[in-house]
C-alpha cells in the first residue's frame, strides 16, 4: 500500500488519542471503559479490529499510544511489530499478551533474540490487568508528544 503523503493528527481535535487494535469485541469494550472511568475525557480510543485497517489509520493520523491485542494465531507478530513501527516510530506501542509476560520475552518470541528491543514496546501486559493498562497510557501520556513533522 502506498503512502497518502498527508497526515491529520486526530491529537488537533481531542485531548489525547489511543489506537486499539484488538478483533476482540469485549477487549475492546473493557479497555474503553476503563479508561474512560479512569482517565475521564483525557483520552479516547479508536478501535480497530484488524491489522490492515490499523495500519490504513496509521498512514493518516496520528496518535499517542497504540495498543496491540497479541491474540491474533494468523499473523507473523515480527512483521506485525516491525510494519507498526515503521507507520508509527515515534508512537509508544503497548502489547496486550494473553497472560504474564515480559517485554523481552514477547520480542525475542517474534524477532529473534538478535534482534530483540526493535520492537520498541513501552509495556507488555496481561490482558486481564486493566489496572497496569490503565497505569502505562497514563505514564505515555504524561510524557510530551513529539511534535508532528513540518510539511515538506
Amino acid at each position: 500500500m502506498r503512502p497518502l503523503g498527508l497526515a491529520y493528527s486526530v491529537e488537533r481535535r481531542v485531548p489525547a488519542s489511543l489506537l486499539l487494535i484488538t478483533p476482540t469485541v469485549a477487549l475492546a469494550n473493557r479497555v474503553h471503559g476503563t479508561l474512560e472511568r479512569e482517565l475521564a475525557s483525557g483520552v479516547w480510543v479508536w478501535h480497530e479490529p484488524g491489522v490492515e485497517p490499523g495500519l490504513r489509520v496509521l498512514s493518516v493520523c496520528r496518535f499517542r499510544v497504540i495498543v496491540l491485542d497479541l491474540m491474533r494465531a494468523d499473523i507473523m507478530l515480527g512483521s506485525l511489530l516491525r510494519a507498526l513501527k515503521d507507520a508509527a516510530p515515534d508512537t509508544p506501542l503497548v502489547l496486550l499478551a494473553a497472560g504474564p509476560a515480559t517485554a523481552l520475552g514477547v520480542e525475542r518470541a517474534a524477532l529473534g533474540s538478535a534482534r530483540a528491543r526493535l520492537a520498541g514496546a513501552a509495556a507488555v501486559l496481561s490482558r486481564s490487568d486493566v489496572g497496569a493498562l490503565v497505569r502505562a497510557v497514563r505514564k505515555i501520556l504524561a510524557t510530551p508528544a513529539a511534535d508532528p513533522p513540518d510539511p515538506a
